[in-house]
């Protein structure tokens, strides 16, 4: 007899912490709840404004077949545009969009810690100085007069128009 009611104070006593616990993660998870109501969000958009790594996502203007080509502010403030040779570059497309609207990742001149991939309109030497060229490709900054844009160094050479070549992004303007 001394034995059942040992067993039935036990389980009792299991019975009323599984109960507690129960109880606690309800607590727990009502706590939680409303705090994402939208009365009471906190911290929210903390960051605005702010894009770390020197990367930002935009909307593209129009499909864009080809990465890494030079990009320049597009027709909305959430969008980029292919970069054209007289435009003011903002970065370097590192993903192709299949229609307008579509997000595509742009590394920032002169913000990326890291070195890019940028698409040659034609012949390139190491070590020559980038501005962009037509279609959104770079090409050796050229010594006439004028507003030149420097977007970059080449680190390696390019043979052929459409050779892909990785540049130290940089950005400075060049008046002659």
């Amino acid at each position: 007899m001394k034995n059942k009611i040992a067993k039935y104070q036990f389980a009792s006593i299991v019975a009323a912490a599984r109960l507690r616990w129960i109880q606690a993660q309800l607590k727990l998870g009502n706590k939680f709840r409303s705090r994402r109501t939208p009365e009471r969000v906190l911290l929210a958009n903390i960051a605005e404004g702010v894009h770390e790594g020197g990367q930002i996502t935009k909307g593209a203007d129009a499909a864009i077949t080809e990465r890494f080509l030079v990009a320049k502010i597009g027709s909305a403030s959430d969008r980029v545009a292919v970069c054209g040779a007289g435009d003011t570059p903002l970065g370097v497309i590192t993903d192709e969009a299949a229609a307008a609207g579509d997000l595509v990742n742009v590394a920032l001149l002169g913000c990326t810690s890291r070195t890019v991939r940028m698409v040659a309109s034609g012949a390139i030497s190491q070590g020559a100085l980038l501005e962009p060229a037509a279609s959104g490709r770079v090409q050796t900054l050229g010594g006439g007069a004028g507003t030149h844009h420097v977007i970059g160094r080449a680190l390696d050479a390019a043979a052929n128009a459409g050779d892909v070549i990785e540049v130290d992004p940089m950005y400075f303007l060049r008046v002659i």
